[in-house]
């Protein structure tokens, strides 16, 4: 995720919103790293935050143009156009997200958000199911994933216990914790923070892809829901 340790020291002050403190380190970090498509992405979202349109803007772009076979760019300039007010442009950028990634739900779920204030219903609605459609494939995928690492995990216990039993020749307890069998599966990671907003969930969108589960469940929790 961190091109080199200032990236990650600015991502961090984002985090803790030390904008000016982030803006030196981002700086920093392109010096190390001039027109990393990844450190000037992280950048515009620091500068969306300082609500400097222009900056913002131009690192997006600038982004966009040094790695515009990834979807995702489109996206992420896609959100700060709309953030700024042009509708229009972010409803352009969010389609050839999806064109380029035709597997990013989130980009699809965001289209139909926009097309549903421009009162496409039928299009809002076309671009919902397939956000659906894809977040179930995608909590599928992940759900096998996970089971696959603990099958991986019981596989290197049992193997690490095989290679005990070789050396004493007497028959051991089982060791606590190893029978798993029947218990849930475990998440690959526990989250301490706070529920999260509109705000924060779109601004990991912005910054990082591999939160993608989570945006998900938010998903499924009520993002696109209508009062």
């Amino acid at each position: 995720m961190y091109i080199n340790s200032e990236h990650k020291k600015a991502q961090e002050l984002l985090d803790e919103q030390k904008f000016e403190k982030s803006l030196l380190a981002f700086n920093n970090a392109l010096e190390l790293n001039p027109n990393h498509p990844d450190i000037l992405s992280h950048r515009g979202v620091l500068y969306l935050h300082m609500n400097e349109k222009k900056k913002c803007l131009d690192d997006l772009e600038l982004s966009l143009r040094l790695d515009d076979g990834y979807g995702y760019r489109y996206a992420a300039l896609a959100y700060a156009q709309d953030y700024f007010g042009d509708l229009d442009k972010a409803i352009e950028l969010y389609e050839k997200a999806v064109q380029v990634d035709p597997d990013d739900a989130v980009a699809y779920n965001n289209l139909g958000l926009l097309m549903e204030k421009r009162g496409y219903q039928q299009k809002a609605k076309e671009n919902f199911e397939r956000a659906d459609k894809l977040s179930q494939i995608e909590d599928g995928m992940l759900d096998k994933m996970e089971e696959l690492e603990r099958i991986e995990e019981n596989f290197h216990i049992n193997k690490s216990e095989s290679k005990n039993d070789e050396k004493k020749p007497e028959n051991p307890l089982p060791k606590p914790g190893t029978q798993l069998k029947g218990e849930p599966l475990q998440p690959t990671k526990i989250k301490t923070d706070p529920p999260k907003t509109f705000g924060s969930v779109s601004k990991d969108l912005v910054t990082d892809k591999t939160v993608f589960k989570e945006f998900i469940a938010f998903i499924k929790n009520g993002f696109k829901l209508k009062k």
